[in-house]
């Protein structure tokens, strides 16, 4: 399969690296500005991309550019040229999958995002599969490396700033790492697990969030003394007809699950009727784990495994 890459920062590096060593991956342009263009790998590159859009022997786009704008609309762009379409971008997934998904269908290609949540988490594809036969009651996660990675650095007593900059120095971390600090970034993963789990569009100016900075307000020596470990939380559960969510600071008890979810790893607890209780663990930051989701994408989409769940939404009252 000939396949573009979108994007040659830390995770477009890590996807790239992946796919030169893939026989079945046959990887034909990377786009990016000059600036940014790899001399050992020059003839792939272009700063055009009408270049890639109009090239019909491409036949799948890996967008890791970042931002909106742009990104939505090369997704849509790239949808509409036949071309199965592979993300990362949280919030474009986050606040466009159903017209993607919907989009994707009309053109009978793939819209795949599984690296949008949960880094190296199977997480998209295993909820998807769960939905089809259980009820998912609740939803309990840490989606986000970089804030993980943060708060088990002051569990060692590094202070908030130290620790963060450590996370920079180990690529767990943006140089500007706002929306992962504000709750954002985990507003949004918790909005699209909400979204495959309960068929129905979220806003995620609707969810309580407090940003992980707020930390500095907790005595971390005396909710240690007290056995417990304060974490990142995500959550989201349905309760007859509303759905309420939530990105907050915890502090958990020492035998649950999720205090033991250390450094740069994720975590997702879904709870279901009659299955019961399903754990996924994985590293959720860093360049090649994250690019590793992506690859698998492609794969998924080249020996057809992609599970489409697109359906007419339902309406709930967000809490």
């Amino acid at each position: 399969m000939k396949i573009a890459v979108l994007g040659y920062g830390v995770i477009g590096r890590g996807v790239v690296e992946i796919c030169l060593t893939k026989k079945e991956i046959e990887l034909v342009k990377i786009f990016d500005r000059k600036e940014k263009f790899d001399k050992q790998l020059i003839d792939l590159f272009t700063d055009n991309i009408d270049e890639i859009l109009n090239d019909d022997s491409i036949e799948l786009i890996v967008e890791v550019l970042g931002g909106y704008d742009f990104a939505k609309r090369i997704a849509i762009d790239a949808i509409t040229h036949h071309k199965h379409f592979v993300t990362a971008n949280k919030e474009v997934v986050a606040k466009d999958i159903d017209e993607l998904s919907f989009l994707a269908r009309q053109n009978c290609v793939a819209f795949c995002y599984e690296a949008s949540v949960g880094g190296t988490i199977p997480i998209v594809k295993n909820l998807k599969a769960l939905t089809l036969v259980n009820e998912i009651t609740k939803i309990t996660g840490i989606l986000n490396g970089t804030t993980n990675y943060i708060l088990s650095r002051m569990k060692e007593n590094f202070s908030f700033e130290d620790a963060l900059l450590d996370a920079k120095q180990k690529g767990f971390a943006e140089s500007n790492p706002s929306f992962d600090l504000e709750g954002f970034d985990m507003m949004r993963k918790i909005a699209i697990l909400s979204d495959l789990a309960w068929n129905t569009k979220i806003d995620i100016k609707q969810i309580k969030h407090v940003p992980v900075t707020e930390v500095k307000k907790y005595n971390l020596k005396k909710i240690s003394k007290e056995k417990k470990t304060l974490k990142y939380i995500c959550e989201a559960t349905k309760i007859d007809q509303e759905i309420h969510l939530s990105v907050q600071l915890v502090a958990l008890e020492n035998d649950d699950l999720l205090s033991h979810i250390n450094d740069e790893y994720n975590a997702v607890i879904i709870e279901t009727k009659p299955a019961g209780k399903f754990v996924f663990v994985g590293k959720g930051a860093g360049s090649l784990p994250t690019a590793a989701a992506i690859v698998g994408d492609i794969y998924d989409i080249l020996h057809q495994r992609v599970l489409d769940v697109y359906y007419n939404k339902n309406l709930y009252k967000i809490q």
